[in-house]
């Protein structure tokens, strides 16, 4: 419901800035608000997987819109795969605004908001409502609120799935089973330190590079949604899939600060309302498959297993808790207990 408040709000300004446009002239593009009137915008989003995922196929729908409601005078081209360069290249890109828009796991921003590396690590949630309940209130405003001091914008969170564990060696139902195992994970220290603290030897990669990671043994392992493991073709080379859970998982769809404030304000309630609409449209498709995507990798012949003592697992990672307060303070120790308290 706010967010229908506030992009009636949006479209207001922006309906009363091009009222105002009329009557004392427009000056020429370049500056914060001010691209002319019937010129044609490009944006280029980049995000880290392939055509076939939830988060490409967000930001193709958000492409869509954009073109639709701005009558095609603003326009988002993507580049799924990280073909506009690593998350933390993109990330960058679109601090010095080389790069317009991107996605970005809310915990791999920890390099510009340490606080933000809490978000990756295991066990966090109670389960999808609750992770929804953190970033669609305040949590997920702060965020924002924060990132834009470093030159990042927030346009909403797609749900990146609930992540799993693949590997070669053994299905994994105890810690012990996760002992020693290489595991690829990604380059955020909160992962790194998660999966340390489970007992495995984690291995950060980008992810381009997992599947010939895997291929050429450099991990045994390496942990993402179904969704991912089926369009990335990791159970080709990968025999066990465990539902641990581990980790809910958010990908923020970002915009340089640079980039919108060379937008109009018009622009920028299109681009925002659309991004909210897209938002919902791939979070539904997260919803509605994973159960389906699981029978398909159950089919193309992984061994797949329930893991029935997940509380084993979530009790060891609780201890990560008290490492982050010691090493951060107050700001953890506060944002731990909000995210509680939305329990």
């Amino acid at each position: 419901m706010h967010r229908l408040l506030a992009s009636f709000m949006i479209v207001l300004a922006g309906a009363f800035v091009m009222v105002s446009g009329v009557l004392t002239g427009c000056s020429p593009a370049g500056g914060r608000g001010d691209t002319a009137s019937g010129s044609k915008v490009i944006l280029k989003l980049g995000t880290e997987t392939a055509v076939g995922s939830p988060e490409t196929r967000g930001a193709q729908k958000l492409a869509e819109l954009v073109r639709k409601n701005s009558n095609g005078t603003l326009e988002i081209e993507v580049y799924e795969d990280a073909k506009l360069g690593t998350m933390r290249e993109r990330n960058e890109g679109m601090r010095s605004g080389a790069i317009d828009m991107g996605t970005s796991s809310v915990g791999f921003l920890a390099s510009y908001e340490p606080v933000a590396g809490i978000f990756d690590l295991p066990y966090l949630y109670t389960g999808k409502a609750h992770e929804m309940r953190v970033f669609d209130g305040e949590i997920g405003r702060e965020i924002d609120r924060r990132l834009r001091e470093h030159g990042l914008r927030v346009l909403c969170y797609f749900d990146a799935g609930t992540r799993q564990i693949t590997n070669n060696i053994r299905p994994i139902n105890t810690l012990n089973d996760l002992k020693g195992m290489r595991l690829r994970v990604p380059q955020s220290e909160a992962s790194i330190e998660g999966f340390k603290i489970l007992g495995a030897t984690p291995t950060p990669m980008p992810f381009g590079e997992v599947y010939m990671g895997l291929n050429k043994n450099v991990v045994s392992g390496q942990e993402n949604p179904v969704s991912l493991i089926l369009s990335n073709n990791f159970y080709k080379v990968q025999k066990y899939l465990s539902l641990t859970n581990h980790q809910l998982f958010m990908q923020v769809l970002l915009v340089s600060e640079k980039s919108w404030r060379k937008l109009s304000a018009e622009q920028q309630a299109i681009l925002l309302t659309a991004s909210w609409e897209a938002e919902v449209y791939e979070r539904e498709i997260v919803a509605r498959e994973e159960v389906e995507l699981l029978s398909i990798l159950k089919e193309k012949g992984i061994q797949v297993n329930e893991v029935a003592n997940q509380g084993e697992f979530a009790a060891r990672a609780k201890s990560l808790q008290e490492i982050y307060i010691k090493r951060l303070g107050q700001p953890a120790k506060d944002l731990f207990e909000k995210i509680d308290a939305l329990r």
